[in-house]
């Protein structure tokens, strides 16, 4: 009796080694005890908490440098990685960047192609937008999110637009001929404006699927919110009436200058369409929309290529580095987000509205 109940107890132990879940489970803790510094997502991705560095602006600013702990990300196998999802409210408690990252050089097609990403401004809560990827050759120039969060659009390098349906996973190709790569949400999230030739724009509608033209020039430095369409064009913002597309104000910069100085090379706008920044080697240019003024500075500026609301925050779009400046009180972030991988295109902001627009939670 005594060698059965000694066999049987054998027998559990053995299967109990077997157990997939089991040796996972003593893998991870493996894992968690050579790599302490290590905190673990699935079996082959990781990420460690790393200080903040020195960041280093031109044009004469003085900021403070702030110093604190994010996130740097490992990620080899994106198929392990959480994606977003539109059910859990903790993602969406900050602003969010969404980028395009080629997670792996592998020779694996999925892993080695270029992907949507997304997280919180203080780098916490990376996601997996999509799995839909793009190849490396054709890259992805331009990036939209709906204001409801639902939908991701992209242009790749040639112009072909595509949609991705978050809720439902669907995806729409929009282009079937190469095209320009402007792209715009309406406020209620139904309408994606684009260009879909040169100088010919429609509209996609998310409800029924048709594809119709529409009579105004469509701009991806744009917002429609409130009723207004507000536009940064080549020299300056014009703000229309988003339904009957009647101009409301154009502010422009100061036309005694050259072309080249007045020109917005670089360019944003908040959330709300209150304010917006443009650029160019010369000059920088403030505008404060519901004023209708405009500051020009010669020094003592930053750059804004992604503004926060109320122009508290702004950030640099290349997410390989990421670096946010606090408009208001100087002080400027600056850190290595990924260890590896390949950013394709510029990095942009949604959900700008959450938390009051302010991209740290209060205390951090």
């Amino acid at each position: 009796m005594k060698k059965i109940l000694l066999l049987a107890l054998l027998s559990i132990t053995l299967m109990g080694c077997n157990d997939p879940e089991s040796a996972a489970a003593e893998a991870a803790q493996l894992r968690a005890e050579q790599h302490p510094e290590r905190t673990y997502v699935g079996e082959h991705n990781y990420y460690i908490m790393e200080s903040s560095e020195h960041a280093e602006f031109g044009r004469k600013k003085d900021l403070k440098v702030m110093y604190q702990d994010f996130p740097r990300y490992f990620v080899e196998k994106a198929k392990e990685w959480p994606k977003e999802d539109l059910n859990d409210a903790s993602s969406y408690d900050l602003p969010r960047f969404q980028f395009a990252w080629a997670n792996s050089s592998s020779k694996d097609e999925y892993e080695s192609g270029i992907k949507i990403w997304s997280m919180k401004t203080d780098g916490t809560d990376l996601r997996l937008v999509t799995d839909v990827t793009v190849e490396l050759v054709n890259g992805i120039k331009n990036l939209t999110r709906s204001p409801n969060n639902r939908y991701v659009a992209w242009a790749d390098l040639g112009g072909y637009k595509t949609v991705y349906d978050i809720k439902t996973g669907k995806v729409v190709e929009l282009s079937i001929a190469m095209s320009p790569l402007s792209m715009l949400w309406s406020e209620d999230s139904r309408y994606l404006y684009f260009e879909r030739a040169r100088d010919l724009f429609s509209r996609w509608d998310s409800e029924t699927g048709e594809v119709n033209k529409v009579d105004f020039d469509v701009r991806t430095t744009a917002v429609n919110f409130d009723g207004k369409r507000t536009t940064i064009l080549d020299f300056g913002v014009l703000v229309v009436d988003a339904n009957t597309n009647e101009e409301i104000n154009w502010i422009g910069v100061d036309r005694s200058l050259s072309m080249d100085e007045r020109s917005l090379d670089i360019s944003s706008i908040d959330p709300e369409g209150h304010y917006a920044w443009g650029s160019n080697t010369s000059f920088g240019f403030f505008f404060d929309i519901e004023k209708g003024t405009v500051k020009q500075m010669v020094d003592d500026f930053v750059p804004a290529q992604i503004l926060g609301k109320n122009a508290h925050y702004s950030a640099l779009s290349k997410m390989t580095y990421v670096t946010i400046v606090d408009r208001v009180e100087d002080k400027v972030w600056s850190w290595r987000a990924f260890s590896h991988g390949a950013m394709s295109g510029e990095g942009i902001l949604y959900n700008g509205l959450a938390n009051n627009g302010l991209w740290f939670k209060e205390g951090k």
